[in-house]
Protein backbone atom coordinates (compact mmCIF):
# COMPACT_ATOMS: atom_id res chain seq x y z
CA UNK A 1 0.00 0.00 0.00
CA UNK A 2 1.23 3.15 -0.62
CA UNK A 3 0.60 7.16 0.37
CA UNK A 4 0.37 9.40 -2.45
CA UNK A 5 1.63 13.39 -1.77
CA UNK A 6 1.20 15.98 -4.48
CA UNK A 7 2.46 19.54 -4.81
CA UNK A 8 1.44 22.11 -7.61
CA UNK A 9 2.93 25.44 -7.99
CA UNK A 10 0.74 28.52 -9.44
CA UNK A 11 1.70 31.19 -11.20
CA UNK A 12 1.67 33.39 -14.53
CA UNK A 13 3.94 32.04 -17.18
CA UNK A 14 5.65 34.04 -19.72
CA UNK A 15 7.19 31.54 -22.46
CA UNK A 16 10.23 32.08 -24.31
CA UNK A 17 9.84 32.58 -28.06
CA UNK A 18 12.08 29.16 -28.50
CA UNK A 19 10.14 27.21 -25.96
CA UNK A 20 7.03 27.97 -27.26
CA UNK A 21 6.39 24.65 -29.43
CA UNK A 22 6.19 23.06 -26.34
CA UNK A 23 2.96 21.87 -25.31
CA UNK A 24 1.56 21.01 -21.36
CA UNK A 25 -1.91 19.43 -20.53
CA UNK A 26 -3.31 16.76 -17.62
CA UNK A 27 -0.52 14.61 -19.03
CA UNK A 28 2.04 16.85 -18.89
CA UNK A 29 4.11 14.92 -21.49
CA UNK A 30 6.96 17.52 -21.40
CA UNK A 31 6.42 18.51 -17.85
CA UNK A 32 7.34 15.28 -16.91
CA UNK A 33 10.15 14.74 -18.92
CA UNK A 34 12.07 18.33 -17.69
CA UNK A 35 11.30 17.42 -14.28
CA UNK A 36 12.34 13.80 -14.36
CA UNK A 37 15.74 14.45 -16.20
CA UNK A 38 16.66 17.20 -13.18
CA UNK A 39 14.96 15.08 -10.22
CA UNK A 40 17.74 12.24 -12.14
CA UNK A 41 20.33 15.02 -12.34
CA UNK A 42 19.43 15.56 -8.33
CA UNK A 43 19.62 11.81 -7.75
CA UNK A 44 15.81 12.24 -6.17
CA UNK A 45 14.25 9.88 -8.33
CA UNK A 46 14.25 6.16 -8.58
CA UNK A 47 12.06 4.01 -10.68
CA UNK A 48 12.87 1.46 -7.68
CA UNK A 49 12.19 3.50 -4.95
CA UNK A 50 13.45 1.84 -1.48
CA UNK A 51 16.93 0.63 -2.07
CA UNK A 52 18.41 -0.40 1.10
CA UNK A 53 17.68 -2.59 4.27
CA UNK A 54 17.64 -0.95 7.88
CA UNK A 55 18.50 -3.58 11.48
CA UNK A 56 17.62 -0.99 13.85
CA UNK A 57 13.76 -2.65 14.21
CA UNK A 58 15.46 -5.76 15.08
CA UNK A 59 14.03 -7.21 11.26
CA UNK A 60 15.48 -6.33 7.80
CA UNK A 61 12.88 -3.68 6.42
CA UNK A 62 13.45 -1.64 3.10
CA UNK A 63 13.98 1.93 4.15
CA UNK A 64 13.09 4.94 2.28
CA UNK A 65 16.41 6.92 0.38
CA UNK A 66 15.31 9.75 1.68
CA UNK A 67 14.62 12.63 -0.82
CA UNK A 68 13.70 9.81 -3.64
CA UNK A 69 10.06 8.31 -4.69
CA UNK A 70 8.48 6.73 -7.30
CA UNK A 71 5.57 6.21 -9.94
CA UNK A 72 5.25 9.87 -10.12
CA UNK A 73 2.80 11.77 -12.47
CA UNK A 74 2.58 14.97 -13.54
CA UNK A 75 0.92 17.83 -15.59
CA UNK A 76 0.15 21.70 -15.94
CA UNK A 77 -1.54 24.38 -17.65
CA UNK A 78 0.73 27.02 -19.48
CA UNK A 79 -2.26 28.94 -21.24
CA UNK A 80 -0.74 32.51 -22.62
CA UNK A 81 -3.54 34.99 -20.88
CA UNK A 82 -1.47 36.52 -17.90
CA UNK A 83 -4.10 34.81 -15.63
CA UNK A 84 -2.64 32.75 -12.38
CA UNK A 85 -2.50 29.52 -13.79
CA UNK A 86 -1.70 26.04 -12.20
CA UNK A 87 1.77 25.90 -14.06
CA UNK A 88 3.14 22.66 -13.39
CA UNK A 89 2.00 19.79 -10.88
CA UNK A 90 3.35 16.51 -9.40
CA UNK A 91 2.79 12.76 -7.07
CA UNK A 92 4.85 10.95 -5.61
CA UNK A 93 3.81 7.55 -4.32
CA UNK A 94 5.77 6.18 -0.65
CA UNK A 95 5.12 3.14 0.81
CA UNK A 96 3.09 2.82 4.14
CA UNK A 97 6.00 1.27 6.21
CA UNK A 98 8.74 4.19 5.46
CA UNK A 99 9.11 6.34 8.88
CA UNK A 100 11.08 9.40 7.61
CA UNK A 101 10.03 12.60 8.96
CA UNK A 102 9.62 14.66 6.04
CA UNK A 103 7.98 13.75 2.92
CA UNK A 104 9.80 14.85 -0.33
CA UNK A 105 7.91 18.49 -0.66
CA UNK A 106 11.16 20.26 -0.93
CA UNK A 107 12.00 18.02 -3.34
CA UNK A 108 9.66 18.10 -5.96
CA UNK A 109 8.72 21.57 -6.07
CA UNK A 110 12.11 22.22 -6.97
CA UNK A 111 12.24 20.02 -9.60
CA UNK A 112 8.95 21.66 -10.92
CA UNK A 113 10.09 25.07 -10.30
CA UNK A 114 13.70 24.33 -12.36
CA UNK A 115 11.38 22.96 -15.38
CA UNK A 116 8.85 25.79 -15.50
CA UNK A 117 11.97 28.18 -15.22
CA UNK A 118 13.63 26.38 -18.02
CA UNK A 119 10.88 27.41 -20.65
CA UNK A 120 9.85 30.94 -19.51
CA UNK A 121 9.64 33.72 -17.25
CA UNK A 122 8.04 32.54 -14.18
CA UNK A 123 5.94 35.01 -11.69
CA UNK A 124 5.11 32.38 -8.47
CA UNK A 125 2.15 32.97 -6.73
CA UNK A 126 1.14 30.20 -4.97
CA UNK A 127 1.69 26.19 -3.72
CA UNK A 128 -0.63 23.79 -2.71
CA UNK A 129 0.14 20.75 -1.46
CA UNK A 130 -1.90 17.32 -0.59
CA UNK A 131 0.06 15.97 2.76
CA UNK A 132 -0.58 12.56 4.00
CA UNK A 133 -0.27 12.89 7.88
CA UNK A 134 -0.65 9.74 8.60
CA UNK A 135 1.93 7.07 10.54
CA UNK A 136 3.97 7.56 7.25
CA UNK A 137 5.33 11.31 8.54
CA UNK A 138 7.24 11.61 11.88
CA UNK A 139 8.50 14.57 14.41
CA UNK A 140 10.13 17.29 12.25
CA UNK A 141 11.53 19.54 14.46
CA UNK A 142 15.23 19.14 14.43
CA UNK A 143 14.77 19.69 10.36
CA UNK A 144 12.02 22.47 10.58
CA UNK A 145 14.66 24.43 13.13
CA UNK A 146 17.75 24.28 10.18
CA UNK A 147 15.01 25.35 7.88
CA UNK A 148 14.66 28.92 10.56
CA UNK A 149 18.74 29.37 10.01
CA UNK A 150 18.38 29.60 6.53
CA UNK A 151 15.33 32.16 6.43
CA UNK A 152 17.13 33.67 9.24
CA UNK A 153 19.54 35.31 6.24
CA UNK A 154 17.11 37.27 5.02
CA UNK A 155 16.84 41.23 5.35
CA UNK A 156 15.75 41.84 8.51
CA UNK A 157 13.34 44.91 7.74
CA UNK A 158 11.33 42.94 4.87
CA UNK A 159 7.59 41.20 6.03
CA UNK A 160 5.68 39.48 3.17
CA UNK A 161 1.97 38.73 3.76
CA UNK A 162 1.07 35.33 2.79
CA UNK A 163 -2.45 33.58 2.69
CA UNK A 164 -2.15 29.64 4.12
CA UNK A 165 -5.40 27.36 4.14
CA UNK A 166 -5.70 23.85 5.31
CA UNK A 167 -8.37 21.75 3.92
CA UNK A 168 -8.87 18.96 6.57
CA UNK A 169 -11.25 16.56 8.34
CA UNK A 170 -13.98 17.73 10.97
CA UNK A 171 -11.73 16.68 13.52
CA UNK A 172 -9.57 19.93 13.02
CA UNK A 173 -12.34 22.42 13.24
CA UNK A 174 -11.96 24.25 16.69
CA UNK A 175 -8.15 23.87 16.95
CA UNK A 176 -7.85 27.15 14.98
CA UNK A 177 -6.06 28.76 17.82
CA UNK A 178 -3.79 24.99 18.93
CA UNK A 179 -2.46 24.82 15.40
CA UNK A 180 -1.54 28.44 15.13
CA UNK A 181 0.51 28.29 18.30
CA UNK A 182 2.31 25.24 16.80
CA UNK A 183 2.68 26.79 13.44
CA UNK A 184 4.05 29.99 15.51
CA UNK A 185 6.30 27.90 17.69
CA UNK A 186 7.81 26.43 14.35
CA UNK A 187 8.61 29.62 12.57
CA UNK A 188 10.05 31.02 15.49
CA UNK A 189 10.60 35.17 15.74
CA UNK A 190 11.26 35.97 12.44
CA UNK A 191 8.14 35.05 10.99
CA UNK A 192 4.31 35.39 11.88
CA UNK A 193 1.11 33.67 11.97
CA UNK A 194 -2.81 34.53 12.65
CA UNK A 195 -6.05 33.21 12.63
CA UNK A 196 -7.33 34.75 9.47
CA UNK A 197 -10.39 36.93 10.49
CA UNK A 198 -13.35 37.37 7.18
CA UNK A 199 -11.88 36.97 3.79
CA UNK A 200 -9.20 35.76 2.74
CA UNK A 201 -6.99 36.36 -0.28
CA UNK A 202 -6.85 33.88 -2.46
CA UNK A 203 -5.52 36.01 -5.50
CA UNK A 204 -2.45 33.77 -5.98
CA UNK A 205 -4.15 30.67 -6.36
CA UNK A 206 -5.41 29.52 -9.65
CA UNK A 207 -9.01 28.85 -10.72
CA UNK A 208 -9.03 24.93 -10.25
CA UNK A 209 -12.16 22.52 -10.51
CA UNK A 210 -11.17 20.41 -8.01
CA UNK A 211 -8.23 18.65 -10.02
CA UNK A 212 -5.04 17.94 -7.51
CA UNK A 213 -6.57 18.09 -4.33
CA UNK A 214 -7.21 21.50 -4.51
CA UNK A 215 -10.47 24.13 -5.62
CA UNK A 216 -10.19 27.51 -4.83
CA UNK A 217 -13.88 27.73 -5.17
CA UNK A 218 -14.91 26.09 -2.06
CA UNK A 219 -14.34 26.80 1.12
CA UNK A 220 -10.88 26.22 2.06
CA UNK A 221 -11.45 23.77 4.57
CA UNK A 222 -11.56 24.58 8.27
CA UNK A 223 -8.45 26.15 9.01
CA UNK A 224 -6.78 29.47 7.76
CA UNK A 225 -4.07 31.73 8.52
CA UNK A 226 -2.63 34.91 7.70
CA UNK A 227 1.75 34.74 7.94
CA UNK A 228 4.32 36.80 7.63
CA UNK A 229 7.48 36.05 5.86
CA UNK A 230 10.79 37.29 5.33
CA UNK A 231 10.56 36.44 1.34
CA UNK A 232 8.60 35.00 -0.74
CA UNK A 233 10.39 32.01 -2.38
CA UNK A 234 9.47 28.25 -3.69
CA UNK A 235 11.31 27.86 -0.95
CA UNK A 236 9.72 29.59 1.75
CA UNK A 237 6.08 28.82 0.35
CA UNK A 238 7.37 24.98 1.18
CA UNK A 239 8.22 26.34 4.81
CA UNK A 240 4.99 27.39 5.50
CA UNK A 241 3.54 24.34 4.33
CA UNK A 242 6.02 21.99 6.10
CA UNK A 243 5.68 23.97 9.36
CA UNK A 244 1.91 23.98 9.49
CA UNK A 245 1.92 20.05 8.67
CA UNK A 246 4.22 19.16 11.25
CA UNK A 247 1.81 21.74 13.57
CA UNK A 248 -1.30 19.75 12.36
CA UNK A 249 0.45 16.07 13.29
CA UNK A 250 1.72 17.66 16.65
CA UNK A 251 -2.15 18.99 17.00
CA UNK A 252 -2.98 15.21 16.57
CA UNK A 253 -4.22 15.37 12.80
CA UNK A 254 -3.50 11.81 11.56
CA UNK A 255 -5.30 12.14 7.55
CA UNK A 256 -4.95 13.54 4.43
CA UNK A 257 -4.66 17.03 4.59
CA UNK A 258 -5.10 20.04 1.69
CA UNK A 259 -2.49 22.69 2.80
CA UNK A 260 -2.16 26.07 0.74
CA UNK A 261 0.68 29.07 1.09
CA UNK A 262 0.12 31.90 -1.45
CA UNK A 263 1.23 35.55 -1.68
CA UNK A 264 -1.61 38.00 -0.60
CA UNK A 265 -2.31 40.90 -3.53
CA UNK A 266 -0.70 43.51 -1.39
CA UNK A 267 2.90 41.91 -2.35
CA UNK A 268 2.47 41.04 -5.82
Amino acid sequence: MYYETLVALHGVLDRYPWASHLTCDAHGSELYDLAMRRAEAYGWYSTGGWTYEYQGWGEARIVQDPGRWADALAGGDWTQDGKVRELAWMSAEIPVDVREPRLPLLHVTRILSDAVHRIGRVRFTGLHAVLPLQELVGDADDDLRAMRKWFALTDPSRSVPVSVTVAAGPAMRGKDTAVRDAIKERLGDIAEAEVAAGALDLSGMADVAGEHGYNKGRDRGVLRFVCRVPEWSVDAAVWLVEVTGDALRAAGCAEQVVVTASLASSSS
